[in-house]
């Protein structure tokens, strides 16, 4: 059955992840939690469309610290967000109208992650003197021909510019499950990117403990109050809220 099939192949997923990339996890949530000690943003970037539902997926979400700087790509349509994300100095581009600055954590999500966007954006950032996060697959990133147009360079992903790397072990393929008849379905990139970022969030604001803040449900009972007091001691340095 195939809904047994995809379940098991993406709870083996995250198995690995918590398996082998704790430490990294971990040292992601430190420079997290120490930002937010200090009130400080943190800058989230996912370049391409399916890459920025990670972002979205953490901005102004129950459960996730309130001091979340989405770094929005003003690209968003399906086949132009696969252009742009190729173009030389677009990553650079977008991080520099984002903010971000020195000591600031800078995550950078992206599955293959070796697109002119996140290498730009990760460069861009660490120039800025930004702690760079980045979330890609080492096993995608390996898969992608030196010569294929989706690729800036033919050394350089995500892992080679990140302070800190985790691996977010997305199948080169990105679909799990093969049909057998040339089809592959039950793509895992946009639901091993969203664990992996929540984590790195969710120990940080576990390393705060009380005096973390985070956003509540709008359903819960003084869910708005909250929300509105929070919005309001971030709305101007955080404008998309």
């Amino acid at each position: 059955m195939i809904l047994a099939r995809y379940a098991g192949e993406l709870s083996r997923a995250i198995e690995v992840i918590v398996r082998d990339e704790a430490d990294a996890i971990a040292r992601a949530a430190a420079l997290i939690a120490g930002q937010l000690r200090r009130d400080g943003l943190i800058y989230v970037y996912g370049p391409g469309a399916h890459s920025a539902i990670a972002v979205q997926d953490v901005f102004y979400r129950a459960g996730c610290p309130t001091n979340i700087a989405p770094v929005l790509d003003p690209v968003n349509k399906a086949l132009a967000s696969t252009s742009a994300e190729r173009v030389d100095g677009h990553g650079a581009t977008v991080v520099a109208g984002s903010g971000v600055g020195a000591g600031d954590p800078f995550i950078v999500i992206n599955a293959f992650g070796v697109n002119a966007a996140a290498i730009g954006a990760a460069r861009s950032a660490r120039e800025r003197g930004a702690r760079v996060i980045a979330l890609s697959s080492r096993a995608a990133s390996a898969s992608v021909p030196p010569d294929h147009p989706a690729r800036a360079e033919a050394a350089v992903d995500l892992s080679t510019l990140a302070e800190v790397h985790i691996d977010t072990h997305v199948p080169p393929a990105d679909a799990v499950l093969d049909l057998g008849y040339g089809v592959q379905v039950g793509g895992v990139s946009t639901a091993l990117n969203s664990f992996v970022l929540q984590a790195i969030l969710a120990s940080a604001v576990e390393e705060l403990g009380e005096r973390a803040r985070v956003w509540r449900s709008s359903y819960t009972v003084g869910g708005d109050a909250h929300n509105a007091e929070q919005a309001q001691r971030l709305r101007e340095r955080v404008p998309q809220l």
